[in-house]
């Protein structure tokens, strides 16, 4: 039945659109989750046991990911749900100072790894958003805390595949919309972040260093 198409009203165009979008969106995360599930959570339960160790999150990425960074750090810091305790993370963009300085000299692809060699210890863990595998700052801070003896995670994109990025986890969205891929690592890292509540919690949260 047609949808009246009166200023302001869906029509069955509009509604077909949406449909579609919907359905593809499902199709897409399906498949994704079905392919990183195990990955999902290897990488959770190596999250606790660095946090258990008294690691720090260091979580970075351009663009659209620097906002993702600074969503996912809050996370950590300030949890949402009963019994889950704060954890320490740091969003590297959040830096201005930092950042814009060393952008602004002579090496500016080395923004991450600069501040992950200065701030990261062995033990902590890295976390990129990469809104391409070719984001030459992100991959070279992922190598920077990988030389470091941090575990290293990346959150990619992109249909070229993920040869150049080197991370100890990581979870490739094979697919060139940038929207699609953004909603899946949103995903992603919200249930990274419940599956290591999970095991800290099973663990005994109280016994977690500081």
């Amino acid at each position: 039945m047609a949808v009246m198409s009166s200023a302001g009203s869906a029509t069955d165009v509009d509604l077909a659109f949406l449909r579609d979008g919907v359905a593809a969106r499902c199709t897409a995360g399906d498949a994704y989750f079905a392919a990183v599930a195990q990955e999902l959570a290897e990488c959770a339960a190596a999250m606790a046991d660095r946090f258990f160790a008294g690691a720090t999150l260091l979580v970075f990425g351009s663009g659209a990911g620097a906002t993702d960074a600074q969503h996912n750090s809050v996370e950590y810091v300030h949890p949402v749900l009963p019994g889950c305790r704060a954890l320490p993370a740091l969003s590297l963009t959040n830096d201005v100072s930092t950042v814009t300085g060393i952008l602004g000299g002579n090496a500016p692809l080395e923004v991450y790894a600069h501040q992950l060699r200065v701030l990261g210890r062995p033990g902590d863990i890295a976390l990129a958003f990469l809104t391409s595998v070719d984001d030459a700052a992100a991959v070279r801070g992922l190598r920077a805390a990988g030389e470091g003896a941090m575990l290293t995670i990346a959150l990619s994109t992109g249909a070229e595949g993920v040869s150049s990025v080197a991370a100890t986890h990581t979870f490739h969205v094979d697919s060139e919309d940038p929207l699609v891929a953004q909603e899946l690592h949103l995903a992603t890292y919200h249930m990274l972040w419940e599956l290591t509540h999970i095991v800290l919690n099973h663990r005994g949260i109280a016994e977690v260093r500081r």
